[in-house]
């Protein structure tokens, strides 16, 4: 017999009732659940600076307290991943959930209540453009001097860090209580990651480092050996291992780069070429981008920053497009006087002729007087904002231009050394395009540097304005024809202008092509109207940035065609030539309906 279930509820019911009975016990442990970042305190700003303030509770800050006691025992600040403590970070009055640690290697990062501090935002945040940055006392670094720093490697195309000041604010949270700390203020610096390479214009990459564990091992045993014998450390420790260890090469966020197909390749590509001018195997100009390295090394000593040369320091970014290596400026600790000439930890004063040679030309123009007068002047207003700021809270020369111009005569020396051993002639150095700081004729008297397919280029009874002019016809209609000028060596990472002076032919069709062509598929293509004065069309196939094409009416019916874009490879060639309306704008040098013509005035192609 089949009994009747004594169940009143239906199985829907049941399931309905467990739901909520799990919904209410995880709100109720959620409810009873301490939140894991702290509430910033409010607080009042004593200078006109920004504002960052650092919120930790009190179980956390014991821990960081701990780890800086422990630092201030041994002399040395030891760091990992496991350090970092949730934190509240409010930047003018704006919070964003973060981990920090302590930063720094020696204690004077640690000293008084004005700790170092390395933060990373959380939810992919950013403050001033930065994710991953590091604040610390302005002494540290050489307050304003280098900041003045990275702006003159910006200047110069070269990779900076973005860095400036704040007003600092630390604040331990207990419960609903606060130990605040008026700690004055802050340098802050950007750190390594993908928005460092960003920032500075880089296709995404790997940016290299040496292990530094050679070297701290070495002060650690120097230390032990002084504390036993009471005789400072430092007269133990062997200072060459920092130029001489074989330290392993790495890369910052290495594994998540050894876990990517691409960015692991890029390492390896990377820390062949840097280990190969280690060894010795390669010279510098087969790893590294050499004109940026000239001019990182120049400015290095321009502002005593050497202490950014030292093999622990130097940081390198792989460039995937030229398939170099490129210095990042760090840690100079600015401001200093030089004694001597610093050059690159890897020179082979005999092997690298041609680094050696764009180091000449890097020295010729930081060396000049007016180089700095300019720099000091395009920031004048900044550092007389920032300067009376930082003398209020410390006694020492925030700001030593004394010692940049007193290092430009160490510099000059240098330079004149270099040139007389590689018998670099003064002509040599006139090569603006070298020094990349003025207009640079590329299209000389003759028709000597440039080399054309299909193009019959003829000299002219006519001249303009004293420059001979050139007749540029298509030989073939059905076949590609231009004129092109090869290994352009502009430099990466700037504006560069690119022109020339084009006059129409009496043919029906007035149209001129120009185009910029790097590492394929780098390139960018225009289109001009030279009877009517006007683009027909621009068009970017590659990575270049800030691309604008222009057309200006000179005199008799002569037009200055223009393309100015931002350079990401280096050498380029320069192609050129007549060319019909109806072509589409990146096949312009292709087959024609006529032959056409057009005339140059030389030298008007110019590179600024």
């Amino acid at each position: 017999m089949k009994l009747k279930s004594s169940n009143k509820f239906s199985p829907f019911f049941l399931i309905a009732v467990a739901v909520m009975a799990i919904m209410l016990l995880s709100l109720k442990s959620y409810i009873g659940k301490e939140p894991k970042y702290p509430i910033t305190p409010e607080f009042e700003q004593k200078t006109v600076l920004d504002l960052i303030q650092v919120t930790v509770k009190e179980k956390d800050f014991r821990k960081l307290k701990k780890k800086r006691d422990k630092a201030l025992a041994i002399g040395v600040l030891e760091t990992s991943d496991t350090d970092y403590v949730p934190a509240m970070i409010s930047y003018n009055g704006v919070d964003f959930p973060a981990d920090v640690r302590l930063k720094g290697d020696w204690t004077d990062h640690l000293i008084g209540d004005k700790w170092s501090f390395r933060v990373k935002l959380k939810n992919d945040k950013t403050i001033m453009g930065m994710r991953k940055f590091s604040i610390h006392h302005p002494q540290t670094r050489g307050y304003l001097n280098e900041w003045l720093y990275h702006k003159a490697n910006k200047d110069e195309g070269l990779i900076g860090l973005r860095y400036g000041f704040l007003e600092g604010a630390i604040h331990i949270a207990d419960n609903k209580n606060y130990i605040n700390k008026e700690v004055g203020i802050y340098a802050i610096e950007e750190t390594f990651d993908k928005r460092t390479i960003e920032s500075n214009g880089r296709k995404e990459s790997i940016i290299l480092k040496f292990s530094e564990d050679y070297w701290w091992a070495e002060v650690k045993k120097a230390k032990m050996v002084g504390n036993v014998s009471g005789i400072k450390y430092d007269r133990f420790i062997n200072r060459n291992i920092r130029n001489t260890a074989k330290d392993r090469i790495t890369a910052f966020s290495i594994d998540g780069i050894l876990a990517d197909t691409t960015f692991s390749n890029y390492f390896k590509l990377g820390k062949n070429l840097l280990e190969d001018v280690r060894s010795g195997k390669e010279t510098l100009d087969k790893a590294f981008d050499i004109k940026k390295l000239a001019m990182n090394n120049a400015l290095l000593n321009l502002f005593g920053a050497v202490h950014g040369g030292y093999i622990i320091n130097v940081r390198f970014y792989y460039n995937p497009i030229t398939s170099k290596l490129e210095p990042i400026a760090f840690d100079g600790n600015s401001g200093l006087r030089l004694k001597k000439y610093d050059h690159f930890l890897f020179t082979d004063m005999k092997k690298d002729t041609m680094y050696l040679k764009e180091l000449v030309y890097a020295l010729e123009k930081v060396s000049k007087p007016e180089y700095l007068d300019k720099l000091l002047k395009k920031y004048e207003e900044e550092i007389t904002h920032f300067k009376p700021i930082l003398r209020k809270e410390f006694i020492e020369q925030v700001f030593k231009p004394f010692n940049v111009r007193y290092n430009q005569k160490i510099i000059k020396e240098e330079c004149l050394r270099l040139k007389k051993e590689l018998g670099i002639k003064e002509e040599e150095l006139d090569s603006e395009l070298a020094l990349g700081r003025s207009k640079v004729n590329l299209f000389p008297e003759n028709k000597s540097s440039w080399l054309s397919k299909e193009l019959s280029i003829s000299k002219q009874s006519t001249a303009l304005k004293g420059s001979t002019v050139f007749k540029l016809k298509r030989i073939k209609e059905d076949t590609p024809s231009y004129a092109y000028i090869k290994d352009i060596f502009p430099y990466i990472g700037m504006d560069h202008e690119f022109s020339i002076m084009v006059r129409k032919s009496k043919t029906d069709n007035n149209s001129f092509g120009m185009r910029i062509q790097g590492i394929y598929p780098n390139r960018v293509d225009a289109i001009f109207n030279i009877a009517k004065g006007k683009v027909l069309g621009v068009k970017n196939s590659g990575d270049f940035n800030n691309i604008v094409a222009d057309i200006k009416p000179v005199d008799d019916d002569w037009f200055r065609c223009s393309i100015t874009t931002k350079l990401d490879t280096s050498p380029v060639t320069l192609i050129f030539g007549p060319t019909e309306s109806s072509k589409p704008i990146g096949t312009w040098e292709g087959a024609t309906k006529l032959r056409s013509e057009v005339f140059i005035a030389s030298p008007s192609l110019m590179i600024e």
